[in-house]
């Protein structure tokens, strides 16, 4: 390991748009109403998805996280900051 150099990237989390996802077709949005989960329940139908959404607008949550939120993530638009890791350069 004598002799490699650190390598520092940087990672960035996935978030959705809310307004994008509104412009989803009722067909898209039918969809997402397995995988999305608000206040720990399923929505049941593609209005209480959307209404859940702009809900989301309406407090200024213009993205969201897949999942927990990381360190330092912005709702206001520009979600995942990015976070540094540090790791040891590879040979290719």
């Amino acid at each position: 390991m004598e002799g490699r150099e650190k390598m520092h990237k940087t990672i960035h989390h996935v978030c959705l748009s809310v307004r994008g996802v509104l412009h989803e077709s009722d067909r898209d949005m039918q969809r997402l109403l397995n995988s999305v989960m608000i206040d720990g329940k399923k929505p049941q139908t593609v209005g209480d998805l959307r209404e859940a959404f702009a809900d989301q607008l309406a407090l200024g949550h213009e993205v969201l996280p897949f999942g927990d939120p990381c360190e330092g993530f912005d709702y206001a638009g520009r979600g995942c900051p990015g976070h540094r890791v540090e790791g040891e350069a590879s040979d290719g």
